[in-house]
């Protein structure tokens, strides 16, 4: 994928991305439930290729660290997520399962289906249970005896299953969530009335769900910011490997060039067209730079018209698209991480690039400000391409995504790629020292237990695990769109 494409290639290119501006454009008009339960599956059969990958290259020991020892906790905490392997809050609820035990309280997990994560989390002696209706999503909650449960995106047989069993309910928050429908939104106001309080995952999200739910529902929702366990920065010889590997998974190559990364998944939320067309835009006028994006691809048309608009260059070299590969293989190869999404509520990968000493450009998404403040010299904060962040809608994401090639942030993302390849040439000559990101960690798992002890302690007291218990009238009629 990584030639430097002739001139009829630049125009077979430029002519597919124009055709699949088209479908874009006419699949953003459908409804998001038609969209993603219909759509998505029937561009799959026709514009599916294979994408190279780039495997393991760099030991788990080099830049990962290990979850604290556990303990026997004396607090037993269900909780309950959708598909685990499926996006960042799989990712959360790994670390939170793992390192629970660390603060006293005993983890189990409840997810729909199994995978390579729930196996993970077995094999380090935590219960997970795959569960596929609410029949059977009931039964193993009701057989782990739960304190407290604490709600990740749960699917709705779950959330209700959770409701019967009649624990204590703490509903995570982990999105903007724009494809809400009016109902959807009551069916969460509802479960806050019955929960003894919530958590969301940055400031935005928060902001974002109150203006959504009524006035006596919001003082519940707590911010805990999420984290990602620290990791040790690659020695120069780990970095070698990496690179040398994932030129051959490219098949091209960096030479002094600065490496920005976008881990995330081909998807309309990722902007992965307006972020490959924004970044030649930039390189175009001779920035020494190249941008490798690796993710799973949930919308086969974002990744095809990133690749026809990648194609339709004349430096389609310095772009590079992958499947999933290996997370810390790529940030060890790579001098920067880059995401320009629409809508986020804390993106993790970009979290794991911070702790592996990375600069970030982030467009203003949920948690974007809190990372970007924790690095304020070397990495930059940009407009989201879709407008003001706390008020995005379906609808101004899929104008944004119409306008991929000229997108409203697109000078903004590269006077910040300038000021990073800048950076970087600069650290080359006299590098930074590593960072530990250890403390974060821990202090997002003494928030969660704090809240999930205060949540169980409210039941066992003898109070209501229902705080100011609303009619659902009540809740209706406070409901927005």
């Amino acid at each position: 994928m990584t030639a430097a494409p002739g001139l009829a290639t630049r125009m077979g290119g430029q002519t597919f991305a124009l055709t699949l501006r088209v479908v874009t454009g006419a699949t953003g008009m459908l409804p998001p439930r038609i969209r993603y339960g219909y759509v998505h599956r029937i561009t799959q059969v026709f514009l599916r290729k294979p994408l190279p990958e780039l495997r393991a290259r760099v030991a788990d020991s080099a830049l990962g660290s290990s979850a604290p020892a556990g303990c026997a906790g004396d607090l037993t905490c269900v909780l309950g997520v959708g598909a685990l392997d499926i996006g960042g809050i799989g990712s959360v609820v790994e670390v939170l399962a793992t390192w629970l035990p660390a603060a006293g309280v005993t983890p189990a997990v409840v997810c729909l289906g199994d995978g390579v994560r729930a196996q993970r989390i077995r094999d380090l002696g935590i219960e997970v249970r795959s569960v596929f209706d609410g029949a059977t999503a009931l039964r193993a909650i009701d057989e782990l005896r739960p304190d407290v449960i604490q709600l990740h995106g749960a699917p709705a047989f779950l959330e209700a299953a959770a409701q019967e069993n009649g624990a204590p309910l703490v509903p995570v928050m982990h999105n903007t969530e724009i494809h809400f429908s009016r109902a959807r939104w009551r069916r969460l106001s509802e479960l806050l009335s019955r929960s003894a309080s919530a958590v969301a995952v940055s400031e935005l999200v928060r902001t974002f769900h109150a203006a959504h739910l009524p006035v006596l529902l919001r003082s519940r929702i707590a911010v805990i910011p999420n984290a990602a366990p620290g990791s040790r920065a690659p020695d120069a010889e780990q970095r070698r490997v990496a690179r040398e590997s994932l030129e051959r998974a490219v098949g091209g190559r960096f030479h002094d060039d600065v490496v920005f990364v976008c881990l995330a998944r081909y998807d309309a939320q990722k902007n992965i067209a307006g972020t490959v067309a924004s970044f030649l835009a930039c390189v175009a006028a001779g920035v020494p730079a190249q941008l490798v994006i690796a993710g799973e691809p949930s919308d086969w048309v974002e990744l095809r018209r990133s690749d026809a608009i990648r194609r339709g260059s004349r430096d389609a070299k310095r772009v590079h698209l992958l499947a999933t590969s290996d997370a810390r293989t790529l940030l060890a190869a790579a001098d920067a991480f880059v995401l320009n999404s629409f809508f986020e509520g804390w993106p993790v990968a970009a979290t794991e690039a911070w702790t592996a000493g990375l600069p970030l450009i982030l467009s203003d998404v949920g948690g974007a400000r809190e990372l970007i403040a924790r690095d304020p010299a070397r990495s930059v904060l940009i407009a989201n391409g879709a407008g003001e962040a706390s008020v995005v809608t379906d609808a101004r994401v899929e104008r944004a995504r119409w306008s991929a090639g000229h997108q409203r942030n697109a000078s903004e993302f590269g006077d910040a790629i300038r000021r990073v390849v800048d950076t970087v040439q600069r650290e080359r000559v006299a590098p930074i020292p590593p960072r530990d990101a250890a403390d974060g960690v821990v202090a997002m798992i003494e928030a969660h237990a704090r809240v999930l002890r205060d949540a169980a302690g409210r039941s066992s007291s003898g109070n209501s695990t229902r705080p100011g218990r609303f009619s659902g009238d009540e809740v209706r009629g406070a409901v927005t769109t």
